[in-house]
This record gives C-alpha cells, sequence and structure tokens, in this order.
C-alpha cells in the first residue's frame, strides 16, 4: 500500500483547486505505518506553523519518540507509551496515525472551510479511506486511542448524524475520567459507510478509548498515561 502515492493522487484531483489555497500550498503529512501494532494512537490531522517546510513528506512514529528534545504536541503522546518509573514501554507496540492528512493548526478550518462544502466532503472521503485501509490492513490495533474529541464521529461514533464515515458499530463499556470506553462489534449496516468494500472488520473487540487532546491546561487526573493503556491491553489479552 503506497500511502505517498496515494495522498499525491488526492491532491492531484480536480477538486483541490476549489477548496482553501492552504490544503495545495501546503501539500500533506503522513505517519508510516508497514507493520501490525497492538496500540494506534489517533489525532484530526498534521499541524502547521508558519515558516515550516512546504514540501509533504513521512514521518517514522519510532524515530519521533526517541527524540528528546520537548514537544509540546508529541511530548504528551509519548507519556502514554512509556513510563520510566513504572518500567513501562509500550513504544514498539504503538503506531500514530492522523485522520486526515492536510496541514493546519487551527481546527475550526476543517469544520468552517472544508466540511460546508461538497468538494470539501469529497476530499475528506478520499482521505478517510485511505485511513481506514491503514488502521484493517496494516495496523490492526487491539487498543485504539482517539485523543481528539473532533475525529470521534469519523469512527461512527454520532452515527445518528448525517455521515456515518468509517461507521464501526461501537459497544459502550463505560465512562471514566480519561474519556469513553467501547469496544468494536463489527460494521454498522449502512451503503453511507466511506468503504463500503470492507465487508468484515479485523477490528472486532478491539478496545476504543475516546479521550482528548492533552495540552499543559489539561488536569493531571484527566491525562492518559502509559499505566492506563497498559491496563488497557492486559484487558483486551485477559478477555
Amino acid at each position: 500500500m503506497n500511502i505517498r502515492e496515494q495522498l499525491s493522487t488526492i491532491w492531484t484531483r480536480e477538486y483541490i483547486n476549489q477548496l482553501p489555497s492552504f490544503i495545495k500550498e501546503r501539500g500533506f503529512v503522513y505517519s508510516i505505518n508497514d507493520t501490525e501494532k497492538d496500540i494506534l494512537i489517533t489525532g484530526i490531522n498534521p499541524s502547521f506553523i508558519d515558516n515550516d517546510d512546504l514540501n509533504s513528506f513521512g514521518f517514522d512514529f519510532q524515530v519521533t519518540l526517541k527524540e528528546k528534545k520537548w514537544n509540546n504536541y508529541w511530548g504528551p503522546i509519548k507519556k502514554i507509551v512509556i513510563d520510566d518509573e513504572k518500567n513501562i514501554d509500550l513504544s514498539n507496540r504503538s503506531a500514530y496515525l492522523d485522520t486526515f492528512y492536510f496541514r493546519e493548526k487551527e481546527q475550526k478550518k476543517l469544520k468552517n472551510e472544508i466540511l460546508k462544502h461538497t468538494e470539501g466532503i469529497r476530499f475528506l472521503v478520499d482521505q478517510l479511506k485511505i485511513t481506514q485501509h491503514i488502521i484493517e490492513d496494516i495496523i490492526k490495533p487491539k487498543i485504539i486511542i482517539v485523543k481528539n474529541r473532533e475525529s470521534s464521529a469519523y469512527w461512527g461514533k454520532l452515527s445518528n448524524k448525517k455521515f456515518i464515515w468509517m461507521g464501526y458499530q461501537l459497544d459502550h463499556i463505560q465512562n471514566f475520567v480519561h474519556g469513553e470506553l467501547y469496544k468494536i462489534s463489527g460494521l454498522i449496516d449502512s451503503k453511507e459507510r466511506i468503504a463500503p468494500e470492507i465487508n468484515d472488520t479485523n477490528l472486532k473487540d478491539s478496545l476504543i478509548l475516546f479521550s482528548e487532546h492533552i495540552s499543559k491546561y489539561t488536569k493531571p487526573e484527566k491525562r492518559l498515561t502509559a499505566v492506563i493503556v497498559d491496563g488497557l491491553l492486559r484487558k483486551y489479552y485477559k478477555e
């Protein structure tokens, strides 16, 4: 599965010229995933800061985890999979994947400048198909951390709304301070799923935690930790 090639195809489609200019100008960024992993951490889309390189590129999450310099985005994610004091290191069992691949820091632009237009929805659907196939065909995670509230709908969590997107059937397990925990029991029986060619999911019985983005303002008790993720992984294999 050549992710770069597929994304390049999207970025040369006719509808790109009907979308906000920053999408074409900034290109795309993607996490390189080529092996199965127990844990998947997902974001909504790559950020973009003034003076960032405008070239499209892929990055290796395992390399990112080994970087010593503190980063406000990746720092809290490292703590989701590594706890030196508790001797927990889940890094080699973990993958990262953004839901979409366009580059923008302000998430309101997704709602206000992309989702409100037919071309924008086509743009999102085309990316999301790639994302779902990466998850289903390559990563096949047992534990999924959806660390952005905006992206929960794309999993099918708000299936009563107009769009069900990837359309996973989610069975609620419990709510706790770190988020809402569900189990994937299958796919929603609907022609509205963005990838109808996926007839059966490889994620059956996987646990999915809908959490939220961790920032410097997040209360300590709400911060997701490697201890919690390790516990979820043990719960999956025990059951």
